[in-house]
């Protein structure tokens, strides 16, 4: 617009100066009597007229203003052949000649009409050829004349095409520039609004800046796909259209991904999809034909997003009214604000990840203790009460981890907060506090209420089947009911029932616990409950042979009982194996004197046979394992236990050892009397079996 006003100036100056110029000749012949004016007054009030008119005229009309250039270019024109013709008349006179050539050099400078002018320039030098040839005016050397005419029209006309193609250089730079600088802003635009992306503004921002780039680019909608975590199905999430065009967003969601297996065939070898015309489709992309026919599609782009080298889905930029022409500078200026606005996605599923990280669990998923001190904190509030709180505890956790190693004991934390989870109503807010204890938060749940939850618990609880070992959960309930009650209280009078309920069941649930233990062993070899049981006899008959109190009869038949429970964790094709053990298998089964030791530990009821369970195959000499021990520094119990759990071993079949007879067996233990055994047992044991 600036541009065409300055032009409109430029010439409106012309068209006064031409005026001005034909007053001014009719001064200067009135005034000098030598000369002889060509024109008359008429003829030169209408050349006037005419400037001046178009001079009027280019502040009243705008048709006048748009073609203002052409116009000027007309009446100057008409100005050169009336000078010609005049020219002409008087046999061309040197004033008017040379006034010719000055004109038609102006002429040439001023218009930047390159192909006309010189199309007009021929007809001029055609027009003043013939002028010369039928002058005879003895004033005009022809060849000279003409030639100088010709040159200088030639080098006006050189000039001012040199002009122009250097203006039309530098508006072409101007508008590379601009371009460049629209550019630029526009992406400065959708950067910063993407900078400060929160998890709360996330849609809003996106949205925000498909609509900058649908504006920039003059398309008609603009728009996002994600594609499934399983890679089966597509949902727009985000879109953008102009005023005039409607949205699909709706129709568009979880879309079959194998329908469209061409256009996902491009995309997973992260071509960018140029449609120009979608006639222009071939057959095997029908089904994606028929879904953009649908939405009034005529030509569209799309480029896919990649995330962490995995397609996340694709932008989309489509036309619904008219054709898309995109140069490559344009592919690749979208494909800079798709690299953009990608980024940003990325950030945001990293934010995502590091909010789950914050507040889930990374184990069980559940919330952790951090969420539910804020969601605490917001429903701690009069509108809420009653509010309840439940402490859950996983019974027996630490005796498993000992047995079956972590991964067994998070399976069982695993369990037990799907069975938590699946007792409570949507509202309710349930976390893990670490360990094996959780927590539940009940809003608007009175004791009664509470106390329905807590049985559909344990109702669930017991309807687990499907583990090698029982589920247990100990449970305490406390409820507020006035809001001047401290929450965090409530929350102790909870842990509190919840400990007196763990203390009770504790014995049973871990009693439990070892039996499934036993019969997992037993499980792995056939041969493991039998071993005990005969040990269980054998070892009470030789206590009452030697005289041990009842508690240590007690004590000895439950460390028959509970010896091998370490073997728990060696694989079954190691203890059942017939050749012989090799080094390493040699050193795992070593190991389950300190397992069973860890495993007695981790329960009151058994702890009494603990330090018996890592010592039972210690040596009297100090050759035996796990440390080494010696003599009377070898628990007691455990040397009698040696003594049983040897002789049991030789007089049955073991997959690595035929049975000896019981004749042969005590000839092995009198051997190792003093090395292996207790001299003072082994004789004992021998005369109690002869």
């Amino acid at each position: 617009m600036k541009k065409l006003e300055e032009e409109i100036k430029f010439y409106r100056k012309i068209f006064i100066l031409a005026a001005a110029a034909y007053l001014i000749f009719a001064v200067i012949y009135r005034f000098t009597p030598e000369l002889t004016d060509p024109m008359s007054l008429a003829e030169r009030l209408i050349s006037i007229s005419v400037f001046l008119m178009v001079f009027i005229l280019s502040y009243r009309s705008d048709w006048v203003k748009r073609r203002i250039e052409g116009i000027s270019y007309l009446v100057s024109l008409l100005a050169i052949f009336q000078l010609i013709y005049y020219t002409y008349l008087q046999n061309f006179r040197v004033a008017l000649a040379i006034l010719i050539i000055l004109i038609t050099a102006i002429f040439n400078l001023i218009f930047n009409l390159n192909l006309l002018k010189f199309l007009t320039n021929l007809l001029l030098i055609i027009v003043m050829i013939f002028t010369l040839y039928f002058s005879d005016s003895k004033q005009i050397v022809v060849p000279i004349y003409f030639s100088s005419y010709l040159i200088i029209t030639a080098l006006s006309f050189y000039i001012s095409y040199s002009i122009e193609q250097a203006q039309n250089r530098i508006e072409k730079n101007l508008e590379e520039l601009r371009a460049q600088y629209k550019f630029q802003k526009t992406l400065a635009d959708v950067s910063s609004r993407l900078v400060n992306l929160g998890l709360n503004n996330f849609n809003y921002k996106i949205n925000e800046s498909l609509k900058v780039l649908g504006e920039f680019f003059d398309i008609d909608r603009s728009y996002i796909f994600k594609v499934s975590d399983d890679k089966k199905t597509m949902s727009n999430k985000f879109e953008w259209t102009a005023p005039s065009i409607k949205s699909e967003k709706d129709k568009l969601q979880n879309l079959s991904t194998q329908k469209f297996k061409w256009w996902f065939e491009k995309l997973n070898q992260k071509e960018l999809i140029i449609i120009e015309n979608l006639e222009e489709l071939d057959n095997q992309a029908d089904p994606e034909k028929i879904l953009l026919k649908e939405q009034n599609v005529n030509s569209l782009i799309v480029v896919p997003i990649f995330i962490s080298d995995e397609l996340y889905g694709f932008f989309g930029f489509d036309l619904v009214e008219s054709e898309m022409d995109f140069n490559q500078a344009k592919i690749n200026q979208l494909k800079i604000f798709a690299d953009v606005i990608t980024r940003a996605i990325s950030k945001h599923l990293d934010n995502l990840k590091i909010k789950e990280l914050s507040y889930y669990d990374s184990l069980t998923g559940l919330y952790n203790r951090r969420f539910f001190e804020v969601e605490m904190e917001r429903l701690d509030s009069q509108r809420q009460l009653p509010l309840s709180i439940i402490m859950a505890d996983l019974n027996g956790l630490k005796i498993i981890n000992d047995s079956y190693g972590h991964k067994k004991g998070d399976q069982m934390l695993n369990k037990a907060a799907e069975v938590l989870k699946s007792s409570l109503r949507e509202e309710d807010i349930l976390a893990r506090q670490g360990g094996d204890e959780f927590i539940i938060l009940l809003p608007q749940t009175d004791q009664n209420g509470t106390a329905k939850i807590i049985q559909r618990i344990k109702k669930k609880t017991a309807a687990v089947k499907n583990l090698e070992l029982p589920l247990s959960i100990a449970l305490g309930q406390a409820t507020k009911t006035n809001s001047e009650e401290d929450i965090e209280e409530i929350i102790r009078q909870a842990d509190n029932q919840m400990y007196e309920n763990k203390l009770s069941e504790s014995r049973s649930s871990k009693s439990n616990i070892v039996q499934g233990l036993i019969n997992a062993l037993d499980a792995k070899s056939s041969e493991t409950k039998e071993h005990a049981m005969r040990m269980t006899k054998l070892a009470f008959n030789f206590g009452e042979k030697i005289g041990l109190t009842e508690s240590d009869q007690n004590r000895l038949s439950l460390l028959a009982t509970l010896h091998d429970i370490g073997k728990i964790n060696i694989n079954e094709e190691i203890l059942n194996k017939e050749e012989k053990l090799t080094d390493k298998e040699w050193k795992i089964i070593k190991k389950h004197t300190e397992q069973g030791y860890k495993i007695a530990s981790s329960s009151e009821e058994f702890a009494a046979v603990a330090e018996e369970i890592f010592s039972h195959h210690e040596n009297w000499d100090g050759s035996g394992y796990p440390r080494n021990l010696k003599e009377n520094s070898i628990p007691f119990l455990a040397r009698i236990i040696s003594l049983v759990d040897s002789f049991d071993v030789m007089t049955h079949e073991r997959p690595y050892s035929r049975a000896m007879s019981k004749k042969e067996a005590l000839t092995e233990i009198r051997r190792c009397a003093g090395s292996q055994f207790d001299p003072k047992l082994a004789a004992e044991f021998i005369e109690m079996l002869k």
